[in-house]
């Protein structure tokens, strides 16, 4: 006899709700229990809106053993490898989680800590990556080592600042005290050598990363600021000339922004006057130029002091790598006249303006050369000799300057952090591309070291080649 499923639970249902037990049971017996009752005799009557999911029988015989992944990697020591022991030979290391690897998949130091990052900052438009790690331990203490393993310091800092001279390791904020490692881990300068320490305002520390040309912002707890140079000796010390100002920016190509009796100017790194204060408000140089606002308009100058553009009744200036915007309107610094092309208003990119025509786009760069991308409707983002566009059926593509497409699809731009060569990233399929096109690698996350890219699948992670080789591979921690 077959067996009878009654679906008990809309009697209990009914019986829960405390509404009229004996028209509620006559429904529910005649709408579903004796109609399942009818199928599972096998008397049921034809039913257009019952679906009947089908009994299908597994062919057991061509399942085939769990057969684990092959992990690709060796080992420093058979226990685990709790810090990083140094050495000359490593070669590049290339972090996983809290741990280091060298490129020859061989573990050094096992992923015991919270973070292993490459220390990088931004210079001028580019950002620029150090030979430096970062290292953050599960107490939240921060150690550097050398991207190469060759020296590492202890983990003794609460935060760590990368900065033109190194990384600025800071072990009291308060007290204002840090030591400056270079990536040959030498200390450039310790803080507790300056004799103007005592007098820095405190937890100021961290505006010494604020550095160029050897010179480092210092504030001070009266409200004044100075550049200190590596040795602690504030610029212009010796010199016989103004070494505290009321106000300053950092250096920026060369010129630093100071104020003294309320009114701004520009200093060249002898600590001399570029451009003498005579204006209310100024902002750092960006691409050979700056603004300055004074007699009742911004303007911006060249780095002699030369007035280039006046902007009457304009109240936001912003700069680019040439491009000025004034409330919404652009202009062009190598002729510092409005960016008009044919007609166009044109739009800032990396290193000029681009325009959308009837038939594509037009890129007017700052060194008087054009590029034409036929087809596009929009730039969204350039690296080297490489652009990416969207096409006029929405689409994403990346085009080189003879707009051949290189890449179809929703792309971004990534860089090497050892080498600082441009990738072609795909983050819809984790797809990598190198700067021709080639596929690099797929399962990718966008990072990429030395030429290797951080991968991983359902079961394992670790790095591969540009020939999409795993050169390391170890499992995934929830992966069986």
């Amino acid at each position: 006899m077959k067996k009878r499923l009654i679906p008990l639970a809309l009697c209990l249902a009914l019986l829960l709700s405390g509404c009229g037990l004996s028209d509620q049971w006559n429904t529910v017996r005649e709408q579903y229990i004796e109609p399942a009752i009818e199928r599972a005799d096998g008397n049921a009557a034809e039913d257009d809106d019952y679906i009947a999911a089908p009994n299908i029988a597994t062919d057991r015989g061509q399942l085939t053993e769990y057969a684990p992944f092959e992990a690709v990697y060796s080992r420093a020591g058979d226990e685990v490898i709790t810090s990083l022991t140094t050495s000359a030979g490593y070669g590049r290391l290339l972090p996983f989680g809290g741990g280091l690897v060298t490129e020859s998949g061989r573990i050094v130091l096992d992923p015991v800590l919270m973070n292993v990052t490459t220390a990088s900052r931004q210079a001028g438009a580019e950002t620029e990556y150090l030979d430096i790690y970062i290292l953050q331990d599960l107490d939240g203490l921060y150690a550097v080592c050398a991207a190469d393993g060759s020296w590492i310091t202890d983990f003794s800092f609460v935060s760590v600042y990368p900065m033109e001279l190194g990384v600025l390791c800071v072990t009291d904020e308060e007290a204002n005290l840090a030591v400056c490692y270079d990536s040959e881990g030498n200390a450039v300068f310790d803080t507790a050598n300056f004799s103007d320490r005592s007098m820095m305002a405190a937890g100021s520390v961290s505006t010494l990363a604020q550095c160029e040309d050897g010179l480092m912002l210092c504030t001070y707890q009266r409200g004044t600021k100075s550049f200190l140079r590596a040795d602690g000796t504030a610029l212009n010390r010796n010199e016989g000339r103004t070494s505290y100002f009321e106000d300053a920016l950092p250096f920026s190509e060369g010129l630093a922004a100071v104020k003294n009796n309320g009114l701004w100017g520009y200093i060249d790194t002898n600590g001399e006057y570029v451009v003498q204060p005579q204006y209310e408000q100024a902002v750092s140089f960006t691409g050979g130029c700056a603004a300055v606002y004074g007699g009742g308009m911004w303007q911006i100058i060249d780095k002699s002091g030369t007035v280039r553009l006046e902007l009457p009744g304009v109240s936001e200036v912003t700069l680019g790598y040439g491009s000025i915007g004034a409330d919404g309107t652009y202009y062009n610094t190598s002729t510092f006249e409005q960016a008009v092309f044919y007609g166009y208003t044109g739009i800032p990119t990396d290193g000029g303006y681009w325009v959308k025509g009837e038939t594509g786009v037009r890129v007017f760069l700052s060194d008087g050369s054009q590029v034409y991308f036929s087809g596009a409707e929009e730039l969204l983002g350039r690296s080297g000799g490489l652009w990416l566009v969207r096409l006029a059926d929405g689409s994403e593509a990346v085009m080189d300057e003879y707009s051949r497409v290189v890449i179809f699809g929703e792309c971004s731009f990534v860089r090497d952090e050892a080498t600082g060569d441009t990738y072609i990233y795909n983050p819809g399929t984790g797809t990598l591309y190198d700067a021709n096109g080639s596929l690099v690698a797929s399962g990718c996350s966008g990072q990429v070291i030395d030429g290797f890219a951080w991968c991983a699948d359902a079961v394992s992670c670790g790095w591969k080649t540009t020939g999409g080789e795993w050169a390391f591979r170890v499992p995934l921690p929830a992966a069986d």
